[in-house]
């Protein structure tokens, strides 16, 4: 029986429209946006509560409580991109971060606007962003739905940060 091509023309059209099927795209984890399902960090904000110098002695930190404006860090994904800001004693900020292996990364320091105050905030301001870029070690009180978060740096100074 002779097989021509004119018989076989519903059988290549079938195969070619099913070549030019596209699976449905798999949606995204209930609360969570595309892209961020391994950042648990993602659509958070949260308070520096308190700064630890090595040996234990604490740093005067700002506080709501008190009237005055508290250290702040709030991390989105924007355009795919993951952002941070804030505030940081003077000014606000803003930067990228990553996520790595429970690792709070910031490859770059934030930038941030240029406004001044006394020079005690002005120190305390320079001493948290300049921290940002050298974080060891983050620690998450649950990971699922974090209400403390730890970053220890390189200095041995550990920011303890509540969820806000």
């Amino acid at each position: 029986m002779p097989v021509t091509l004119r018989s076989l023309w519903p059988l290549m059209l079938v195969l070619g429209l099913a070549a030019c099927a596209s699976r449905p795209p798999v949606p995204p984890v209930v609360g969570q946006q595309p892209g961020q399902q391994s950042d648990v960090l993602a659509q958070t904000a949260w308070e520096l509560a308190r700064w630890t110098k090595p040996g234990g002695a604490l740093r005067p930190v700002p506080h709501a409580h008190s009237k005055e404006r508290p250290i702040t860090l709030v991390f989105n994904h924007e355009q795919g991109q993951a952002r941070l800001s804030g505030f940081s004693g003077c000014n606000t900020y803003s930067g990228q971060y990553v996520v790595a292996n429970g690792l709070l990364i910031l490859q770059y320091p934030p930038v941030s606007t240029y406004m001044s105050c006394p020079s005690a905030n002005m120190q305390l301001e320079q001493d948290y962003l300049a921290g940002l870029t050298r974080i060891t070690a983050t620690r998450l009180d649950d990971v699922a739905r974090p209400s403390r978060m730890t970053l220890t740096l390189s200095s041995g100074d550990v920011l303890d940060f509540a969820r806000r």
